[in-house]
């Protein structure tokens, strides 16, 4: 029965997978062959990718899988300077014990967090997940000083690598590498240069109730150096404010961020606080290092819930589970095409070790192989312990 099961399952994953690069390639060559005619006004792009997840505890004999065929696709049409339209699309299917086994997988990868529900499962049943999700979907109008843009899109207050306290319309969860293009909100954002160096920008996302409306206007500026923005605005049921930063010290990356939330309804009750600062520097021979804290005033320091870190989102308001957070990594590129990168996160309140290895191999133009982990520890008494691991191999074609 199993059998029959993934063998029903397997022709259907290659079926669509087959549909889904016929329609790329067929996008993509009359995007090219079209632009003699029309240049620059429509262009399709995107990528496939194939992920291969196997997580465990403590015993690597307890096994689950899950395999992800991810496909997405950027429409772009430029009708002129001053107008931009977009939309892109994810398409998703998920297979294996893990999407049957946890509890509320579906939710999860649908998400239902935006004011318009622009995401659609098609198939979920037994083992098998396929959804379909816009992430994107905006009108952009350019003109002078003016940078308008409605719908669908990210936006993006956030500085620093690895948390990103001023980031309050699309706060992204560190652990979801699959995502690079990360979250967007239903929005409008209005940007006006002042100045060559200065802008204002202003973000209003209405949410689906009054409580989750978030908007805040932004001033950006440089001075000696360095690249400031400070905001101050209404997030869901608190006033915010933050302070962003980006420079060097001689020649090391010096960045910073702080947001502050304090309910409006009962002014000075339950205030947050997070903060986090960075340094990276690359030397001479290639290595590069990153050094980053965080300080999240509401961090309970409870142990560990690695599904709540790695598949739920996280909020500018409670940005991480703990109350001080350390990150490093190193990377180093051995040849052009092979690269490899070890990170680990130290949390000295919650007793808890998160390591973050990964390799990185270019296997020709477009085709990129990676080898990723996640291996979680807390201490329980005098000893650190595995709390699960999960490790990850991806095979990307983008075009």
């Amino acid at each position: 029965m199993r059998v029959s099961k993934f063998h029903k399952v397997s022709t259907t994953i290659k079926f669509l997978l087959f549909y889904f690069i016929n329609f790329i390639l067929c996008n993509h060559l009359f995007a090219q062959n079209d632009s003699t005619k029309h240049p620059h006004k429509f262009t399709v792009n995107g990528y496939i990718k194939y992920l291969e997840e196997v997580s465990f505890a403590g015993s690597a004999t307890d096994l689950e899988t899950v395999d992800l065929f991810h496909n997405r696709l950027n429409f772009r049409y430029q009708p002129s300077s001053s107008f931009n339209f977009r939309v892109e699309v994810r398409n998703r299917i998920y297979y294996g014990e893990l999407v049957q086994n946890y509890p509320g997988f579906a939710s999860l990868v649908t998400g239902n967090t935006e004011t318009i529900d622009l995401s659609k499962n098609w198939v979920n049943q037994n083992s098998v997940l396929v959804n379909s999700t816009i992430d994107r979907a905006s009108a952009e109008y350019l003109h002078g000083k003016w940078d308008i843009i409605i719908g669908r899109q990210r936006i993006n207050w956030g500085i620093s690598t690895v948390w990103t306290p001023n980031d309050i319309f699309n706060t992204f969860n560190y652990f979801d590498f699959d995502y690079e293009e990360r979250p967007g909100t239903d929005a409008a954002r209005i940007q006006y240069a002042l100045t060559s160096s200065s802008s204002l920008e202003l973000g209003v996302s209405p949410g689906r109730i009054p409580q989750q409306n978030i908007g805040a206007l932004m001033y950006h500026f440089n001075k000696w150096n360095y690249d400031f923005q400070l905001f101050s605005g209404i997030y869901h049921e608190d006033y915010t404010a933050g302070l962003g930063w980006a420079g060097n010290i001689k020649n090391a990356g010096f960045k910073g961020e702080i947001s502050y939330f304090t309910p409006y309804r009962h002014f000075s009750d339950s205030n947050v606080i997070a903060a986090t600062l960075s340094f990276d520097y690359g030397f001479k021979n290639g290595i590069y290092v990153l050094v980053s804290a965080l300080y999240n005033n509401v961090g309970n320091d409870s142990i560990l819930n690695i599904a709540a870190l790695t598949t739920e989102s996280l909020s500018a308001k409670n940005i991480f589970p703990f109350k001080y957070t350390l990150f490093a990594e190193i990377s180093y590129s051995f040849t052009p095409i092979l690269k490899a990168s070890l990170g680990a996160m130290y949390s000295p309140t919650g007793n808890s070790i998160i390591i973050l290895p990964t390799v990185t191999y270019s296997i020709a133009d477009n085709w990129v192989l990676d080898l990723i982990s996640q291996s979680f520890f807390s201490q329980q008494g005098a000893t650190y312990r595995p709390l699960g691991n999960g490790i990850y191999l991806r095979l990307k074609w983008g075009f």
